[in-house]
């Protein structure tokens, strides 16, 4: 049976890889790996015909049922994603809210919001028939009233289909929405209640731990209410920041760790019990007693924290474990790891694709694998930190495969973290809840207790995030020797192991080697919606043009797309950072950005402290020319106007980058560059009648590759502009389908009669090109996505 699931268990994850759209979801990779699975089963059955052992005809058989099984229920939750010919418009829907609402803040001046699920009971209208009953769809609705788990409502929505940035690096959010079980998103225009559900008694004791804290003049009651009650709207951005950079998260919302500190908890308080009473000994056994109140204990931690998939996850587990403790079975934990793993894939086989699914059963194979060991000589320091140091960087692969990032720092932030919050913190913030009603006065010390140890966490954690290079991110392959080296280490390798260990250990620091050649250079524009982020690489130098959006709540693309895309595709030193102009949508992440990284040299039109004024600067980077123009501006000029102009030039194809200039800062662009070619006088009005009457043959003033201004808007990208520059290729810096209708289907037009191949970063994703294949571009979304990740039509015109 073990050898079944074990090959069960192989089989399902199979899908847990990023195979790409090319493969042909999902039937084509079905028969791929299940034809595969058939054939070594087959094999296996002869080779037992044989006399050959028969369990790999058991691992094989599980093998083929968990591909299959994995592969039925992607295939029903990617066909239940929402049409997208069903969103934009405001739909009616009768809904039931099925999670607790999060707040949001909401824009300057405005109410704020909540963040809820909702399944779909019945569509309200025709209209609504493309969104079927049951579909489950994540929801904002800022100023509205509020609402609780087990409401129904009649809505009025908008609805889209799962989508997210797509990029080298970054939070994979379509992944994350398909984990999570989440069929569209969208938010709520208005809404009628027309039945409120009655809270139970643990929700009316949700909501009295909630407001016990929130009332509190604890300073870090956000953090402890997240570790209680699951409820994370307290911690502030900053804070999240921190505790990505330093590779925190997990301990600081409710997983797999605290689950299992509660069940520790609860068996040492069932223990102590019996011995301490010694009348109950008599009638109770006390090591089964314990694992019953560790049971007990984790289950209603479990239930107050909102039941999630992590903690469900992590209560199957710790319960497993405990079963085997308090039957005197205590070899079996490495059975039972497989058992808890099998069980969720069968009842969640999306769960693979949420971070905390590999963390915690990868923190307790781990844990397995270091305790399981013999330690020899190795003192009480040794054990407890060897330990920790396995964990930190065992769980490093998985971090970097869910957020693009390695937070090196996180090695040394929990070695003092873990303990901290493992021992004290959690600890007093159980007891904190659990005393909150009939002790308030022994609660409130207990959580005043672990408010003050957070303090001396975080106080810790916010000095390694401000240290230069925290986080980095590296080869995936000298990451994966790196970790297996390392582990193997702590597990007492033979000594004659050891200089192979060291040279593993030693890749993921040493430099990564450059694939453009001299007098080469690659353009990535990278996805974040709605603005502009521009990498150009050249051999040994790196220059970033405009740093992403950022938006009125707080979110900016600078630490969740920028940074991670620079780190996932080379060096994490800029030479360079320019920023166009000081418009939200093009220096919103900024600051992410210099905090993050080491920026050398910053150019922007307004300059500030630390910047220098970007007109007029040219250099010259392993035989690339890079040339901020300097082009006369009119009167009263906008800011979108004096926005800074790149040229890029390897003496055979040149890229255009312009910001948000219009259409008459273009017309003296093209004066500047006609004139600088000797092909129109400074005097002459560069206009449709000059362009037509001074034909040419080699255009001396042409690129290769331009982005459109302004984000292809109607008021840039004059004809003009287009006939004279000729691009072969324009890239439109532009959400999907946002509010401004950009690229404009007149400025497609323009480009399309030139016959320009027009891509659009919302759209296809992270568009990268290399000078050294000039025809090529490479759609991240299309060329490079998963297959969980939609695509959508080219824009025409």
């Amino acid at each position: 049976m073990q050898r079944f699931l074990l090959g069960f268990c192989c089989g399902a994850l199979l899908l847990s890889l990023p195979w790409p759209v090319a493969v042909g979801w999902p039937w084509l990779t079905a028969m791929l790996i299940g034809g595969a699975a058939v054939g070594w089963a087959v094999l296996a059955s002869l080779l037992t015909r044989l006399g050959i052992h028969a369990g790999r005809v058991t691992v094989g058989a599980g093998l083929l049922l968990g591909t299959l099984w994995s592969v039925a229920a992607h295939d029903q939750a990617l066909s239940a994603r929402l049409d997208d010919r069903a969103g934009g418009d405001a739909l009616a829907l009768r809904v039931r809210i099925i999670s607790d609402p999060v707040s949001l803040p909401g824009p300057p001046g405005q109410p704020p919001g909540l963040r809820f699920q909702a399944r779909v009971v019945s569509p309200g209208n025709p209209a609504a028939s493309a969104v079927a009953d049951g579909l489950v769809v994540r929801l904002s609705w800022y100023g509205g009233p509020s609402v609780a788990r087990g409401d129904v409502w009649a809505l009025r929505a908008v609805l889209r289909s799962p989508w997210s940035y797509a990029n080298p690096g970054g939070f994979d959010y379509e992944r994350w929405l398909l984990g999570a079980g989440i069929h569209a998103t969208g938010y709520v225009r208005s809404g009628t209640l027309e039945a409120r559900s009655e809270p139970g008694a643990l929700q009316r004791f949700r909501g009295f731990l909630l407001e016990t804290l929130s009332n509190s003049e604890l300073p870090r009651r956000g953090i402890l209410l997240a570790l209680l009650t699951g409820n994370s709207a307290g911690i502030s951005e900053q804070q999240w920041d921190t505790f990505r950079i330093t590779g925190t998260v997990h301990l600081m919302v409710i997983s797999g760790l605290h689950v299992g500190l509660a069940a520790g908890l609860g068996f040492a308080l069932g223990r102590w019990a019996c011995l301490l009473w010694p009348p109950l000994a008599l009638w109770l056994d006390g090591r089964k007693t314990g694992c019953v109140c560790g049971v007990a204990l984790a289950a209603g931690y479990v239930a107050v924290a909102g039941a999630g998939l992590p903690a469900l996850r992590a209560l199957v587990m710790a319960a497993g474990l405990l079963a085997l403790l308090a039957w005197g079975r205590n070899g079996a934990l490495g059975r039972t790891l497989v058992l808890a793993l099998a069980t969720l894939l069968m009842l969640q086989p999306l769960a693979m694709h949420q971070q905390g699914f590999w963390l915690s059963f990868g923190a307790v194979a781990i844990l397995l694998l270091t305790l399981g060991r013999r330690q020899g000589t190795t003192g009480r320091a040794g054990k407890l930190v060897r330990p920790q140091l396995a964990l930190s960087l065992g769980m490093l692969p998985a971090v970097a495969l869910f957020t693009g990032d390695v937070p090196w720092a996180g090695i040394p932030a929990n070695l003092l973290a873990i303990p901290l919050v493992s021992v004290l913190v959690v600890p007093a913030t159980l007891l904190g809840g659990v005393l909150a009603g009939p002790w308030p006065d022994a609660a409130a010390l207990a959580l005043w207790t672990a408010d003050r140890v957070l303090a001396a966490v975080l106080l810790w954690l916010d000095w390694l995030a401000r240290t230069p290079q925290a986080s980095g991110a590296h080869a995936a392959h000298a990451l994966l020797a790196a970790q297996a080296a390392a582990l193997w280490w702590l597990l007492g390798p033979p000594r004659r192991h050891l200089p192979v260990l060291a040279l593993c250990l030693a890749l993921p620091f040493s430099p990564r080697a450059s694939d453009l050649a001299h007098g080469e250079y690659r353009v990535t524009a990278l996805d974040v919606g709605q603005g502009a982020s521009i990498l150009v690489d050249t051999r040994r130098h790196r220059l970033l043009f405009d740093a992403g959006p950022g938006f009125p709540s707080g979110f900016e693309t600078g630490s969740s797309v920028v940074v991670p895309s620079v780190l996932a595709t080379g060096s994490g030193t800029l030479d360079a950072m320019v920023l166009s102009h000081h418009h939200l949508d093009h220096v919103g992440g900024a600051a992410a950005v210099r905090r993050s990284l080491r920026v050398r040299r910053v150019l922007t039109t307004t300059p500030v402290e630390g910047s220098v004024d970007c007109h007029g600067h040219d250099w010259h980077w392993d035989g690339v020319s890079f040339r901020l123009l300097r082009v006369p501006r009119p009167a009263g000029a906008s800011e979108n106007d004096r926005s800074c102009i790149l040229l890029v030039d390897d003496g055979r194809h040149r890229t255009l980058m312009a910001g948000d200039i219009g259409a008459r800062v273009e017309a003296l662009l093209l004066r500047a560059l006609l004139a600088e070619a000797a092909a129109c006088p400074g005097s002459i009005n560069c206009d449709d009648s000059v362009v037509h009457a001074n034909p040419v043959g080699p255009n001396p003033v042409g690129v290769h590759l331009m982005f459109a201004p302004q984000h292809g808007s109607a008021t840039s990208s004059s004809p003009a502009m287009v006939r004279v520059l000729a691009p072969r290729l324009v890239f439109v810096n532009a959400g999907r389908n946002n509010r401004f209708g950009h690229p404009h289907p007149l400025v497609v037009r323009r480009y399309q009669d030139i016959g320009a191949d027009l891509y659009q970063t919302g759209r296809h994703g992270a568009l990268v090109w290399t000078s050294r294949e000039p025809q090529r571009v490479v759609r991240w979304r299309a060329d490079r996505g998963p297959f969980w990740r939609a695509q959508d039509e080219p824009p025409s015109g």
